[in-house]
């Protein structure tokens, strides 16, 4: 009864309110949360602090960075928090303004994305190689289902297409969804040739693509998570997609500590930790089938690694 009374405690107050409107929108670093709420950082970090100490909140570090999000709680926590969220008035003046705050934070990160693709549309040095051991990617990713000849794929982020045209050969269709003019261009040139015929590429948001439900059988996320606000959630728009027993392959970097990527390639986030992913695929219907190691070429930068699921079941609904 005492925790209870110290969680509902630790909720009864305007601004920590305010904070739980926010995350329930997703992550942010205490930074975003003082230029949203306009408060100090001291008094947000006590906040965020008070919010962890009764489960409502957790923090993960990522080099210089901290990500607050909302926290997978009990089953009679989680029941208080949704009742608590379902019980905010979202149209309050002072709510309102923070949401406004939050779609600049997010459009102002949007905007130096896409600043970075367009800069490197065309240089496929840097969106490859100089980074990524890619043929040992590639190998990998065959490796890991070849005996299948799938339906159709999707391909979420497609950027230059390097993921349709690996699969071509294994594939009856496919489809690249990215949000980047000037990487979709690329891609319609890497997949001008006779060979690709059965595959095409549109202008999407990938995490709302616009295809029907379990449209696929193969869907891929590669090097994509990183950049986004809420993995999580493209995660799920692959699981809308994917018919049951259809196959998700995720490459991505494994949990690094390059401060250097977050200037000069824009990365949201510094890699995945298994847990992390595992949770990821698991709210989402999935079961993780393997996990593929890469170590990279060079000490300077990081692993990479390879997340194989399967869809077992419908994507479950859960707060926090």
């Amino acid at each position: 009864m005492d925790a209870i009374a110290t969680y509902l405690k630790t909720l009864g107050h305007p601004d920590r309110l305010r904070i739980l409107a926010l995350l329930s929108q997703g992550e942010l670093t205490v930074s975003e949360l003082v230029q949203i709420l306009e408060l100090s950082q001291p008094r947000v970090t006590q906040y965020i602090k008070s919010l962890e100490q009764v489960g409502i909140v957790e923090r993960m570090r990522e080099g210089s960075w901290v990500f607050s999000r909302l926290k997978r709680a009990t089953e009679g926590n989680s029941a208080i928090l949704s009742a608590t969220l379902s019980a905010l008035d979202f149209d309050n003046r002072c709510l309102a303004a923070d949401r406004e705050s939050l779609k600049k934070v997010r459009a102002e990160r949007s905007r130096q994305a896409e600043a970075f693709f367009a800069s490197v549309a065309n240089d496929h040095d840097q969106l490859g190689h100089e980074y990524l051991p890619q043929a040992d990617i590639e190998a990998a990713l065959l490796a890991l289902v070849p005996n299948h000849d799938f339906h159709r794929m999707v391909d979420l982020g497609t950027g230059t297409g390097r993921m349709l045209k690996l699969f071509a050969p294994h594939i009856r269709s496919g489809v690249g969804v990215d949000d980047s003019v000037e990487m979709l261009r690329v891609a319609r040139h890497t997949l001008s040739d006779d060979a690709y015929t059965h595959i095409s590429v549109q202008q999407a948001d990938l995490q709302d693509a616009p295809l029907k439900d379990g449209a696929a059988d193969l869907v891929t996320l590669h090097q994509v998570l990183h950049f986004l606000e809420e993995p999580a959630r493209a995660v799920k728009e692959a699981a809308r997609l994917l018919d049951k027993g259809g196959h998700l392959l995720i490459i991505d970097f494994a949990l690094h500590e390059f401060e250097n990527y977050r200037e000069n390639y824009a990365h949201r986030r510094l890699g995945f930790a298994d847990q992390d992913m595992t949770q990821f695929l698991s709210d989402s219907g999935f079961e993780m089938v393997r996990i593929k190691a890469l170590p990279a070429p060079d000490p300077n930068t990081p692993d990479v690694k390879i997340w194989h699921a399967v869809k077992t079941s419908p994507a479950l609904l859960a707060t926090g």
